[in-house]
């Protein structure tokens, strides 16, 4: 994985205001773990751009991770999320902050899902009606459908 850990740490702390340390653990702890068959250092790159903290991004990698382990012939899943984030309403940080979210929810709960199931119900909470018309973010049309109807996932 080759992208400048350096500069890219500067550039999220100037941003976000999160502490250098964090960021810089966060980017190499990811580069470090996931291998270039899992992601490319450009997506790489991308989600932590888009990441409005170390924790979200952590959050993401991880998944990322793990969706690599349980199903190593599915591809690049952050590609996937970033060419449907672009296609969304929703922006990469907003996809970001829903599976950070959906995973804290599902681990308060002593539950867990991987990012593909994940997703699919993001999707769904992104296709809702709601979303068309509220202007809500993805997270709150998120935290709207787990109150409501839960995951059975």
């Amino acid at each position: 994985m080759s992208f400048d850990v350096d500069r890219l740490t500067e550039e999220r702390h100037a941003e976000t205001q999160h502490p250098r340390a964090d960021w810089r653990k966060a980017l190499e702890s990811a580069a470090g773990t996931l291998k270039p068959s899992e992601i490319d250092s450009a997506d790489l790159e991308s989600l932590a751009r888009a990441s409005r903290s170390p924790a979200r991004f952590t959050s993401t990698a991880r998944l990322i991770y793990q969706e690599a382990k349980a199903h190593p012939a599915a591809g690049r899943v952050a590609k996937t999320i970033i060419d449907v984030s672009s296609e969304s309403p929703f922006s990469t940080s907003d996809w970001i902050d829903a599976f950070h979210f959906f995973s804290k929810w599902l681990a308060d709960r002593g539950r867990a899902a991987d990012l593909r199931s994940m997703f699919h119900y993001l999707e769904c909470c992104a296709a809702s009606p709601d979303a068309r018309k509220s202007g809500q973010t993805l997270l709150a049309l998120a935290d709207d459908m787990l109150r409501a109807c839960g995951y059975d996932g």
